[in-house]
């Protein structure tokens, strides 16, 4: 029995013995089988990444491309826009004139065909006068009855009063027939007149009708690109803030700028005083006949020349020697910059526009939005260049992101800011003429060549309106 027991363990552990050989080789091929398939797994998962980091940073790129291209866009469109409310107003301001033009025609038509009337009752007053003069005259008439009147007289001075009556009535007629003709002529070129006031009348009806079509469609382009603008309402504030950032900027350094020149100036003024009162001490121990005279003029002399200022003569002359071209637009100014207000040169010559006014203003898209300018902005044709508008001297030339060059000139305590220049014709401490180009105007090739000069006008750091002070 023990010995069935043996042989049966024995049996039984040979069996588990093949049936563990015979699994161990399986789990190893399953083993090495997933082994085989999970390194493509991970190969291709890597590869994955990397495409997906290619692909979003491709994506990156367009979006950013785009965003600019966008913003691009959008700052051409709010360009087109300030530039077609310009024109607006500059219709609106011309069908006005149209309207009181016509209005001005209107009256002198009324008053015309009144004066036609008085004509015409004055001349039939004066026919009716003369007909019945005539009448009255008809048994008497022709020459046997003057002959007959005068010789009929009893005495010699009689008959020689009836020759002078007959004389005088005679050049009464003419005189009368000649009133009658000049009425008649006046009548005829007041007549013409009407005639002519009436022509004008009607074409200033048409160039109204048409200046109200074109208004209409100008404010009707105009509401189409507000909407579309206000679409892009994220877009619009960014790029507002944008706008805001770079002119604050330029304010920045403009200040820094000023407050720089201005402690320069103090600084001179100061040693200046300082340099007078030890030529003052120095002359004390001198003689004052002799040295009192020429102390005076060499303390004068001597500070204008430290401080640098140009004399009223020197501006006058700088004045005088200015173009032949451009006499007729200096020919009005004469003394200070402050006495010129209102009569100072355009920084433009020829055509402009001005697309953006000064100080607070209600953004053209965006509502409840004010947009602030420290100066205007005037759009020219391409090629123009900007001038100054007195003479002065050149404080400043630097460039700011968003106005490319900018010329700074100080005129006493004014100063005259001209930025967006594309390039410069002075250099700082020139001094130059009313009217002297300063520098041509940058064009920009991406928003189709417009060409804006963004000007300004200062007393020291104090913003004044440009408008006010230039014609």
């Amino acid at each position: 029995m023990s010995h069935s027991l043996g042989i049966l363990s024995r049996c039984v552990a040979v069996v588990l013995t093949v049936m563990m050989l015979a699994v161990i080789p399986a789990d190893a091929q399953t083993r090495k089988k997933t082994t085989r398939t999970s390194s493509p797994t991970r190969q291709r998962t890597m590869e994955s990444v990397k495409k997906d980091k290619t692909n979003t940073e491709r994506k990156i790129s367009e979006t950013s491309t785009r965003i600019q291209t966008n913003a691009q866009e959008l700052n051409r469109q709010l360009n087109k826009l300030n530039s077609l409310n310009a024109d607006i107003e500059a219709t609106r301001s011309q069908a006005e004139g149209l309207r009181q033009h016509i209005d001005s025609l209107g009256n002198a038509i009324n008053v015309t065909a009144d004066s036609i009337n008085s004509l015409n009752d004055e001349l039939e007053s004066m026919r009716r006068a003369y007909v019945k003069a005539l009448k009255d005259l008809q048994p008497h008439a022709g020459a046997a009855n003057d002959l007959s009147f005068i010789f009929s007289a009893e005495t010699f001075a009689e008959a020689y009063s009836r020759i002078r009556y007959l004389r005088q009535f005679s050049a009464w007629r003419e005189r009368k027939a000649q009133n009658i003709r000049d009425a008649v002529e006046r009548i005829s070129d007041r007549r013409a007149h009407l005639t002519s006031l009436r022509h004008s009348q009607d074409k200033a009806y048409r160039k109204a009708e048409e200046t109200q079509q074109t208004l209409s469609k100008q404010q009707a382009q105009s509401e189409q690109m507000v909407n579309q603008l206000r679409k892009e309402d994220s877009a619009l504030r960014r790029s507002l803030n944008e706008q805001k950032q770079k002119a604050a900027a330029l304010d920045r350094e403009l200040d820094r700028l000023i407050a720089a020149e201005q402690a320069r100036i103090a600084r001179e003024e100061e040693a200046a005083r300082r340099r007078a009162e030890k030529a003052k001490e120095k002359n004390k121990t001198k003689p004052a006949t002799a040295t009192k005279p020429a102390t005076s003029k060499e303390t004068a002399a001597h500070s204008a020349t430290e401080t640098e200022k140009p004399s009223a003569k020197a501006v006058a002359s700088a004045n005088a020697t200015t173009q032949t071209a451009a006499a007729a637009d200096l020919s009005a100014l004469s003394g200070s910059f402050a006495a010129n207000k209102g009569r100072l040169l355009f920084p433009v010559a020829g055509k402009y526009k001005v697309v953006r006014r000064f100080g607070r203003q209600p953004h053209p898209t965006l509502p409840h939005v004010e947009t602030d300018n420290s100066g205007i902005d005037i759009e020219v044709g391409t090629g123009s260049e900007a001038r100054s508008v007195f003479a002065g001297s050149v404080s400043a030339i630097f460039k700011q992101d968003g106005f490319n060059s900018i010329v700074m000139i100080r005129h006493g305590r004014y100063i005259t800011i001209y930025a967006g220049l594309a390039s410069v014709n002075v250099k700082p401490g020139d001094v130059v003429k009313a009217g002297q180009s300063l520098g041509r105007i940058y064009s920009d090739p991406e928003d189709g060549n417009r060409t804006i000069l963004h000007f300004e006008i200062r007393n020291e750091r104090q913003k004044l309106n440009p408008s006010q002070w230039v014609r």
